[in-house]
Formats: C-alpha cells, sequence, structure tokens
C-alpha cells in the first residue's frame, strides 16, 4: 500500500486557497478585495486553469475529475479525503503555478524533489520548511482581515474545505491533548514507514480510524477514513516539527469561516486516544 503523503498544495488549498492581492497579481479595488484577471486556459486545453491562487479559488467549484493518475486509486469527488482534495484541485491550478508563488521551497528533506512530488513512495515522506510554513498559514487567509473577501468566498469553504477543516482541527486536538500518545505513536508510524507497512488497514494504521471515536458510536460523527488520515498527517508534522504552525494556521481559516463551530469545538474535552493493544501469551498452545 502507498505510503499515505498529504501534499502541502492539498492543506494550502483547504486552508483558504487564496493570498493577498499582491501575491495573487490581482489589483486591489476599492472594496479591498481583488480584480481578478480572467483564469488562463492551458495550451491545448478546454480547462481554465488558474495563474493566481486567487483565481484557483473562485475556480474551486469547477474542480472535475483528479489529476494525479494513479496516485489516486479512486476519485470520491467532494466526499474525499485530502488527497482526492488535492488531486481534483490539479484541475484548476498546477503544482509548478503553487510553487512559484511561493517564496520558499515547501520541503526541506524527503522523497518530493525539484519541484515534483514522489506520492508512491513507500518508505518516506517531505518534512516541511518551517519558513514556508509560515508564510502558507498567514497568505493563505487573507479574508481574516478583508469582510467583503470573506462573504465571497464563505460559499465555496462551506461546500468544498469545511469538512476536512473541522476534522483535522479536532485530530489536532485530540492528538495535543496527549502528548506521550502522539510520541510513541510517532516513533511507531516513522518506524512503519522505513519498512514500507502503512497498509490503512494494517496493525500501525488501523488504530488511527478511533482518535475521534469507535464504530460503535458512529466514530463519533465523523468520516473514519478521514480521521485516520488526518492523525497520520499530523504525526508526520509532530515528526518534522511543524505541527504547531500548522494549527496556528487552521485555527485562522476556523476563526475566519466557521468560528461558531470552532468555539462549540472548543468548549469540548478531547476523548481519550485509543490504546495500542500489547501481544499476549495465549492460553492455550
Amino acid at each position: 500500500m502507498r505510503l499515505i503523503v498529504t501534499s502541502v498544495f492539498a492543506l494550502a488549498l483547504t486552508a483558504a486557497l487564496m493570498s493577498s492581492p499582491s501575491l495573487a497579481g490581482g489589483t486591489p479595488t476599492k472594496s479591498g478585495s481583488s480584480a481578478e484577471k480572467p483564469p488562463s486556459k492551458k495550451k491545448g486545453s478546454n480547462d481554465a486553469r488558474a495563474t493566481t491562487l486567487t483565481e484557483a479559488w473562485h475556480l474551486l467549484p469547477q474542480a472535475s475529475g483528479q489529476r494525479c493518475g494513479d496516485d489516486l486509486s479512486f476519485d470520491y469527488g467532494e466526499s474525499g479525503g485530502m488527497r482526492n482534495f488535492f488531486c481534483r484541485s490539479l484541475s484548476v491550478i498546477s503544482w509548478k503555478t503553487f510553487l512559484s508563488l511561493a517564496p520558499v521551497k515547501p520541503f526541506s528533506s524527503g522523497p518530493h524533489k525539484d519541484g515534483k512530488l514522489d506520492l508512491n513512495n513507500r518508505k518516506d515522506f517531505g518534512r516541511y520548511d518551517p519558513a514556508f510554513v509560515k508564510w502558507a498559514v498567514t497568505a493563505l487567509v487573507p479574508a481574516a482581515t478583508d469582510p467583503a473577501l470573506l462573504e465571497e468566498t464563505q460559499p465555496i469553504y462551506d461546500r468544498s474545505v469545511s469538512t476536512l477543516a473541522r476534522t483535522y482541527h479536532s485530530v489536532w486536538r485530540a492528538l495535543s491533548a496527549d502528548p506521550r500518545w502522539v510520541e510513541t505513536e510517532r516513533k511507531a508510524y516513522v518506524a512503519a514507514a522505513a519498512k514500507g507497512k502503512l497498509d490503512p488497514f494494517g496493525p500501525t494504521l488501523d488504530l488511527y480510524h478511533d482518535v475521534l471515536g469507535t464504530s460503535d458510536d458512529n466514530w463519533g460523527g465523523n468520516d473514519p477514513n478521514h480521521v485516520r488520515s488526518a492523525t497520520a498527517w499530523w504525526l508526520r508534522r509532530f515528526h518534522d516539527g511543524t505541527a504547531p504552525l500548522w494549527a496556528e494556521g487552521l485555527e485562522r481559516l476556523l476563526t475566519t469561516y466557521d468560528s461558531e463551530w470552532l468555539a462549540s469545538a472548543k468548549e469540548t474535552t478531547p476523548r481519550p486516544l485509543p490504546a495500542r493493544l500489547t501481544k499476549t501469551v495465549p492460553e492455550y498452545k
């Protein structure tokens, strides 16, 4: 089974698919939002392709199909997880374009090199450059200080982003409440990755389905596959040291677009994280 890798582009698009008017290449209007140039079209294609993150945000509802080929085993559409979201987002903006907008390279180490993503790597994953994350978590949520932009993009957030944003925040709260569990599972995850043993239903990842609840209570009302992927993603971020930075950006996103849900979520206490069963000696041989 392929190593589950959520690219920074996926989370960046999930975070907002936006940048400041100057970064996006738009011209500020009197209302404070940016006046967009018509999205460009890739030569030889009928698909509109964005040249800025602002254009990509506006085109997101038109995303159709997935552009990852064999890197995505099945396209679940808007109900899919982070990998699915990323692969569909490529239909409106390319990875190369996204990289051209960032001030620094996303990864400090790992299998993603020379501007290319190695999503099939079985034993390694990207380690983010903290400098990139600091830029991304601020630049990608400009609606936090632009009421007009917020009003314009709220429906897109509600339709395409809210479910994943809420899941990743809930998992973050659960994990950050138990540092000892995180450290134990971080080591287990990295060790399993090094051996190429990260089957979603294998001994390492299967436990992560239950981070926000078990099957007995319908996984706390969450999609267990999303919860598993979010848990693995956060463990990778604890490993590369950028988890607090990403959490800051996610909270900025939710404060901007989903403040009532965020306030309600903070009033709850995360449930205990699932215990990993230890091997026992059978009663009979």
